[in-house]
């Protein structure tokens, strides 16, 4: 499917990776796709994104820190939860006095957090996001294009009915159909 990706649809893809990394999510979601979509003043996407009033900016105010819309997140130490490592076979309490008889007191609640950070790994796509990239291709094969603009792509956001997606459109003053005439208007004029 990425041969089909012009260079300005790769951009976008690359924008919701940078995104993503930015703000520790372990995935790349349908909203940081939105951003990457509005951050381009390309003309399939980015403009009429702009032209009604949704921002790249507005967009990322909205986009959660790690830990919403599905992610995997880690927990901190200090939210561990005895009950269930023992469900599993594992005497929390046993391991927190070792480790104090060996380390002193608090060591564990003290501890730096050495889990994986996502820097420095590539996040993955959710469901969502793969659903709209789905999207965006029937999109093209229905318009009978040959290559996938960022139109393409946003078009295939405002076919997931995604709650992000709506709700940001809404709270920027337009509609998703006014904004996906608007997108199929400029891909019209490109053809």
């Amino acid at each position: 499917m990425f041969e089909r990706f012009t260079d300005p649809s790769r951009a976008v893809l690359v924008e919701a990776r940078n995104i993503a990394v930015e703000l520790d999510s372990w995935c790349i979601d349908v909203g940081h796709i939105l951003y990457g979509c509005a951050k381009g003043r390309e003309e399939t996407a980015g403009q009429p994104l702009h032209d009604c009033g949704v921002s790249a900016s507005f967009i990322r105010s909205r986009l959660p820190r790690s830990g919403a819309q599905g992610e995997r997140t880690t927990q901190p130490a200090e939210h561990v939860d005895p009950e269930a490592l023992r469900a599993i076979g594992i005497d929390y309490d046993g391991v927190q006095a070792a480790v104090e008889a060996t380390f002193g007191r608090g060591a564990l609640e003290h501890a730096p957090d050495r889990r994986v950070s996502v820097r420095g790994r590539k996040p993955h796509f959710t469901t969502d996001a793969k659903r709209s990239l789905q999207q965006a291709l029937r999109v093209a094969i229905e318009l009978h294009h040959d290559r996938m603009t960022p139109g393409h792509l946003l078009l295939g956001l405002l076919r997931l009915d995604n709650e992000f997606v709506s709700s940001t459109i809404e709270q920027s003053g337009t509609t998703a159909a006014a904004l996906s005439a608007a997108v199929l208007s400029r891909l019209a004029a490109a053809a």
